[in-house]
């Protein structure tokens, strides 16, 4: 997984939920989907998908209609390939997905930084 692809998710998704919110909407692009669909279709709380359709509007990945309903629509074209190339990655392994979504961002430095330390004898 890339730099790119795993600061998208610490700032954008930030839950495996928002994961799958997503992923399920741009599954099935085009179709607009109430709260009370993503509620049934995920099997989450009313809160999980409210709180995750704020999250993914505000990033710029869905929109909602003047019916309540939400669908994918992502802001711009790299919007959109950093979301295929999250749905291969989440197939294929989606424990480096979780790893990277609760990674700590300074763990890279923390690991830079490790191999200079002095160890006593």
């Amino acid at each position: 997984m890339d730099d790119e692809l795993r600061d998208f998710l610490r700032h954008s998704l930030r839950s495996v939920w928002n994961i799958e919110l997503l992923l399920l909407l741009s599954r099935h692009q085009g179709r607009a989907w109430t709260a009370g669909d993503l509620v049934r279709e995920l099997r989450a709380s009313d809160l999980v998908v409210s709180q995750g359709v704020e999250g993914l509007q505000q990033a710029g990945l869905i929109i909602a209609g003047t019916d309540g309903s939400y669908r994918y629509s992502p802001v711009t074209p790299d919007l959109d390939r950093l979301v295929q190339q999250l749905e291969r990655v989440y197939r294929e392994r989606p424990s480096t997905v979780t790893k990277a979504l609760f990674s700590s961002p300074t763990d890279k430095l923390s690991t830079f930084a490790d191999a200079f330390r002095l160890k006593k004898d």
